[in-house]
């Protein structure tokens, strides 16, 4: 039997997801879309930095580069390590844009106010062009601890006010990867969340079963509404909180970056 207490845990981010939607109506009387996106960008990051840990820093993207010089394209909002260097001299205040070094990121957040089929695949292409990690080689983690699913970092969301129907969702995902099967699943969503209607998850490389048992088939996408604010919410705080806990264990070294200036 479900204790007292974890029903009234589920109410809390049901309440959650509430304040989110008054936010987005709140947002909609913004006089250009600009503004009602940037809005949403940063309720939905407040919301993070209440709950995930307080060595994380929530900037707002920007984007991700690696230390060859790669960069991602636009990433909205960028969750780092407290042993990550920061670049947020434009985004100080959440006024402007930051950037970060893939290495020490934690997790990543695609934000949309209307999760269209046009709006999908461009958060799938930004999402895809994030660069790699350095290789985690043994001389960069504490002996003894095994790091789990380090080459899956940082935890990729979509976070949508609104969107298209679960099904005509899915099926925009799906066909997605069918023409664009040279992504790895590494640099497809963990999540997809698209408020007040259905989440969708990717299965790992393991493997899992639905609450009923039902087996899901490695690196494919579940889809379902049922408590889909609450479980999208509070699956997405405690993923960041365990790869921020892993990531401890990681040593990051950006030395390189300096002898790259001109």
């Amino acid at each position: 039997m479900t204790q007292p207490f974890f029903k009234r845990l589920n109410k809390y981010y049901d309440d959650i997801g509430k304040i989110l939607k008054g936010q987005k109506d709140v947002a909609s009387v913004f006089p250009n879309t600009t503004d009602i996106g940037s809005s949403r960008e940063k309720v939905y990051a407040e919301i993070l930095k209440q709950h995930i840990p307080s060595s994380c820093n929530v900037l707002f993207g920007g984007f991700l580069f690696d230390l060859s010089g790669q960069e991602s394209r636009q990433i909205d909002i960028l969750i780092i390590n407290d042993s990550a260097i920061q670049y947020n001299f434009l985004g100080d205040g959440g006024s402007g844009k930051s950037f970060a070094c893939i290495d020490g990121t934690i997790g990543i957040v695609s934000v949309k106010s209307t999760l269209d089929k046009r709006e999908l695949e461009n958060s799938l292409a930004n999402i895809a062009s994030i660069p790699d990690q350095q290789p985690l080689t043994q001389d960069r983690y504490s002996i003894g601890f095994k790091i789990k699913g380090f080459d899956d970092w940082p935890y990729k969301i979509i976070y949508a006010s609104d969107g298209i129907k679960r099904e005509t969702l899915m099926t925009a995902l799906n066909s997605f990867y069918d023409k664009n099967p040279s992504i790895p699943f590494k640099k497809r969503p963990n999540m997809i969340h698209v408020l007040g209607k259905y989440l969708v998850v990717r299965v790992g490389e393991e493997g899992g079963e639905t609450r009923r048992g039902k087996p899901l088939t490695p690196n494919t996408f579940c889809a379902f509404d049922i408590d889909s604010d609450a479980i999208g919410l509070s699956w997405a705080i405690t993923r960041i909180q365990e790869i921020t806990q892993a990531s401890k264990m990681v040593v990051y070294r950006y030395h390189s970056i300096v002898e790259k200036l001109r």
